[in-house]
């Protein structure tokens, strides 16, 4: 997550203030400054003295460190007016298009520009990977001894295996999709597709065009392989397949969002090496999984601020210690007590925003062991003590 200039993370740097400065009663200078988006950034200022922050109009961040050294800069989301300690080396960057601000110091100072190399790049939220269009969609049942002789064409094509097995040839090379695997020809491509003897397919087409920035270089990944099943993949297809025909209104846009998460879900198992889910047996077996860790969840969260054990949902639910931990490492990827655990921390969360305890009473309340136990639990997860998060919530 992003981080604020009146977070305590910046107390490093410095510090915010509620109220804009009197130039004429505290005697200090000003500089107006009109700034729009700049990504790479190498020069920065550093002052001797106290520097002072007001944004005017737009959106900033401050890019600030106690070094010149490209690695060591951290980026801050402009909240409040700020005041910077002396020495600190900042910029300024424009997020929204234009920004106005006020730079505000003392009547004598010293300030050194400094050049970094390399440049700090400042890295906006903006997509990397665009579904432009869809153009066309289909769910295909084909019965033994299909072929489709092939055809390349300028689009990408996607192709999910609901029920069965395909063989598909790409560039002539073989592939053969079992269910719940898929597989991605590119612009271009030439490829069949063929059903063995003895066997069935039904099967989900979805031909798409795709815009990305230049910098995204590894689209090639998405090819030539067989993707293997996963529960996220999965899941978003049977989404999309259930959303195609519903002609509810935005309809379109939401099959749009789906292949688009599916595309960003498949560059990313580029960089996380997890062993691909295993298959539900069948889909009775994976919607009483989901019926059962529905009810499990639901009751969790009913008595959260209670002290839950996993022996107590074992017994109420009827099933042993063995089961409970495959439900929940299958579909959640996490322990019972840890998933109970983060629950128990993020409800913390929310009662210390709420200000309405203390943490000794926040602690009792959610069932932990000791005021110690739960402070200790708390950083952990989060980099900082319940004291402190609750100093960073009451002075934003």
């Amino acid at each position: 997550m992003q981080h604020k200039t009146s977070s305590s993370f910046f107390s490093k740097y410095g510090s915010v203030y509620e109220h804009p400065i009197n130039l004429e009663k505290t005697g200090m200078i000003c500089r107006e400054t009109e700034i729009s988006i700049k990504e790479s950034i190498s020069l920065f200022s550093c002052f001797d003295c106290e520097v002072f922050i007001e944004v005017k109009s737009g959106m900033a961040a401050l890019i600030v460190s106690e070094m010149p050294e490209t690695e060591t800069f951290e980026a801050f989301a402009v909240h409040r007016y700020v005041k910077l300690k002396p020495h600190i080396y900042f910029y300024v960057a424009a997020v929204s298009s234009q920004v106005s601000y006020k730079l505000i110091t003392e009547n004598e100072f010293i300030s050194t520009p400094q050049l970094i190399t390399p440049a700090y790049h400042f890295n906006r939220i903006l997509p990397q990977v665009r579904v432009k269009e869809i153009l066309g969609y289909y769910y295909s049942i084909r019965d033994s001894g299909y072929h489709f002789g092939g055809e390349s064409h300028s689009y990408y094509e996607l192709t999910y295996v609901d029920r069965g097995t395909m063989v598909t040839k790409i560039d002539g090379c073989e592939y053969e999709l079992k269910e719940r695997e898929l597989i991605i020809y590119g612009p271009n491509q030439f490829h069949d597709q063929k059903i063995r003897a003895g066997s069935s397919c039904s099967y989900v087409t979805v031909l798409f065009e795709l815009e990305r920035e230049p910098e995204v270089t590894h689209f090639d990944f998405l090819l030539n392989k067989v993707f293997p099943y996963t529960k996220k993949i999965h899941t978003l297809m049977k989404t999309f397949v259930n959303e195609s025909s519903t002609l509810t209104p935005y309809m379109d846009s939401l099959l749009l969002c789906l292949l688009q998460e599916v595309i960003i879900r498949l560059l990313q198992s580029e960089y996380i090496t997890n062993v691909p889910d295993k298959k539900p047996v069948t889909d009775a077996r994976q919607h009483y999984h989901d019926e059962l860790l529905e009810q499990i969840l639901t009751y969790i969260d009913d008595t959260i601020y209670e002290p839950i054990t996993v022996g107590e949902i074992c017994q109420k639910f009827s099933m042993s210690r063995s089961s409970l931990q495959i439900l929940f490492n299958e579909n959640l990827n996490q322990t019972p007590k840890k998933y109970i655990n983060e629950l128990k921390l993020e409800k913390s969360r929310q009662m210390i925003s709420e200000g309405r305890y203390t943490i000794s009473e926040i602690a009792l309340m959610l069932g932990f062991n000791s005021i110690h136990y739960f402070s200790r639990a708390f950083t952990q997860k989060y980099n900082m003590a319940p004291t402190e998060y609750a100093k960073t919530i009451f002075k934003s």
